[in-house]
C-alpha cells in the first residue's frame, strides 16, 4: 500500500483539535485559581485607562482604601477626616474650577487581601480619576502593580516603605518622608546623641515591620553596630509576651519598636513593671495620638517614663500655632468635625489634600490625568503654609525630606524636640 504524505490543512486541524481538547481536560483537572494580584485585575477586568475617566464638569472623583475598623482603624479614620476637612472647605467655595471633590472611601482593615479588590472595584467600577490616603505598608506594596497597569494616579500614601520609592513608579506620588530617614534619625539620636551601642529591634512580622527593620540595621551597619537582639510579633495581635522578655535580657539601652499602637504600648507596659526602662522608639505610622491613648488611659503606664517614649514624626508638631498651616488646620477640622481631637494622623491628610489640590489647581480647567501627573511633577520648592516646600520631580516621587523628632509629655501629646536643644522645636534633614 502506498503511504500518501498527509496534506498540511488536515494536520493543522488535528493539531488545533488536540491543543482544545488538552486545554479542556487540564481546565477541569485544575480550575483557575482565585487570585488576590495584579493577574486577577489584568485577566479578569478590562484596564480602565482613560485619561478622563472620574471627572466631569461638576466633580473629581477619588478612591480611598485604608483602616477604617481594626486594630489600624484611627490611622485610616483620622487621614480621611483630616483630608476632607480641607475637600469641604474647597467645595464649599466653588470647588476646582467648578469641580468638587468627591472622595470614595473603602475599609480593608489593614488586610491586604482587601486592598486589592477594594482597589480593583474604585478603578474599575467606581471609575475613579486618582487613588489617595491608602494607608499602610503591606496593603499598599499589594497594588503597586495595579497602579502602573491602569495608569491611575496615586497620592499621598500613608507609609515611609522605600518599595513606593524605588524605582520611581510614575504614577505613585509619596508625600511624606521614608522609614530609612525615620530609622536614620532614631539611630543617629541613640547612637550619635547619646553614645548608645545596645539597640534592639522589636517588629511586627510583616512587610512594614521588616522593611523598617531593614532600615535600622542598615543605620547600625554605617556605624559598625549591630543590634544587641532582634525579636518580632504577628500583626494584628497582642502576643508580645516572648519576645518583650527576650529583649530585656538583652539589657538593651534603647528599642526601636516597629507596630501598631495597642501592642507596642504592652510592649512598653511590660518592660516598665519589670523595672526594664530604655528609651523606647517607634516611627510615624503609630499614630501618635491613638498611641498616647494606649499608654495613658488603657496600658496606664508611670508618667515617670513618659520622656522616654519617642516618635519620630514626618509632619510637623499639629500643636503649633505660630503655622499658618497649623492654624489653617486647626480651624478647619474644628468647622467641620468639632467634636475631634488635632493629632498628627489628621495633620498629614490634611497635608496630602493641601498638596493634591494646589496641583489640581496647577492644571487648570483643562484636567486629565496625564496632566495631574505632569502638574505634580513641576512642583519645585513649592510652598504650603510651612517651612518645608514641597519637591517633586521626574524622577524624584517624594515631596518632603524632613524627620521630626517628638517625646510623649506631661499633658499627654507627643510634641516635637530638638536632639541637641531640648524643649525647642527642630527636624532634621537625613540625606
Amino acid at each position: 500500500m502506498k503511504f500518501s504524505k498527509p496534506n498540511n490543512i488536515y494536520i493543522l486541524i488535528s493539531i488545533s483539535i488536540l491543543i482544545i481538547l488538552f486545554s479542556l481536560s487540564f481546565s477541569i483537572m485544575y480550575p483557575k485559581l482565585e487570585t488576590s494580584n495584579i493577574n486577577s485585575f489584568d485577566n479578569q477586568n478590562n484596564l480602565n485607562l482613560n485619561d478622563l475617566t472620574g471627572i466631569n464638569n461638576t466633580h473629581i472623583l477619588l478612591g480611598s482604601s485604608s483602616a477604617l475598623s481594626g486594630h489600624a482603624g484611627f490611622l485610616g479614620t483620622e487621614t480621611i477626616k483630616g483630608s476632607k476637612i480641607y475637600f469641604n472647605e474647597i467645595n464649599n467655595n466653588g470647588g476646582i474650577y467648578g469641580r468638587k471633590i468627591k472622595l470614595i472611601s473603602y475599609d480593608d482593615q489593614y488586610d491586604p487581601s482587601k486592598t486589592v479588590p477594594n482597589t480593583i472595584k474604585l478603578i474599575n467600577d467606581d471609575k475613579v480619576f486618582a487613588l489617595f490616603d491608602f494607608v499602610g505598608t503591606p496593603t499598599s506594596v499589594k497594588i503597586l502593580d495595579i497602579i502602573k497597569q491602569s495608569k491611575t494616579p496615586a497620592v499621598g500614601f500613608f507609609t515611609g516603605a522605600n518599595e513606593l520609592r524605588n524605582p520611581v513608579n510614575p504614577f505613585l506620588f509619596n508625600i511624606r518622608d521614608s522609614y530609612n530617614s525615620e530609622a536614620e534619625a532614631a539611630i543617629f539620636y541613640f547612637v550619635d546623641k547619646l553614645r548608645y551601642d545596645k539597640v534592639a529591634i522589636f517588629y511586627q512580622d510583616d512587610a512594614f515591620g521588616k522593611t523598617v527593620l531593614k532600615d535600622t540595621i542598615s543605620a547600625l551597619k554605617k556605624r559598625k553596630l549591630k543590634p544587641v537582639i532582634i525579636d518580632k510579633f504577628t500583626r494584628g495581635t497582642m502576643d508580645i509576651q516572648t519576645a518583650q522578655k527576650n529583649i530585656q535580657n538583652s539589657n538593651a539601652q534603647a528599642v526601636i519598636m516597629v507596630g501598631t499602637y495597642s501592642p507596642l504600648a504592652k510592649f512598653i507596659k511590660i518592660s516598665t513593671d519589670n523595672n526594664f526602662t530604655p528609651y523606647f522608639h517607634t516611627v510615624s505610622f503609630i499614630g501618635s495620638g491613638a498611641f498616647s491613648n494606649e499608654i495613658i488611659n488603657v496600658q496606664k503606664i508611670d508618667k515617670k517614663y513618659y520622656d522616654k517614649i519617642l516618635v519620630t514624626q514626618v509632619v510637623p508638631s499639629p500643636f503649633d500655632n505660630s503655622s499658618d498651616l497649623v492654624k489653617e488646620y486647626r480651624t478647619l477640622l474644628k468647622k467641620y468635625y468639632p467634636n475631634s481631637t488635632v493629632n498628627y494622623v489628621s495633620f498629614e491628610g490634611f497635608i496630602n489634600a493641601k498638596v493634591l489640590v494646589e496641583a489640581l489647581n496647577l492644571v487648570g480647567e483643562d484636567l486629565t490625568k496625564t496632566k495631574l501627573i505632569t502638574s505634580l511633577e513641576s512642583m519645585h520648592e513649592y510652598g504650603i503654609g510651612f517651612d518645608e516646600k514641597i519637591n517633586f520631580h521626574k524622577f524624584d516621587h517624594q515631596a518632603i525630606d524632613e524627620v521630626y523628632y517628638s517625646k510623649l509629655t506631661n499633658n499627654s501629646k507627643f510634641e516635637i524636640f530638638n536632639p541637641f536643644i531640648l524643649n525647642n522645636s527642630s527636624s532634621i534633614n537625613i540625606d
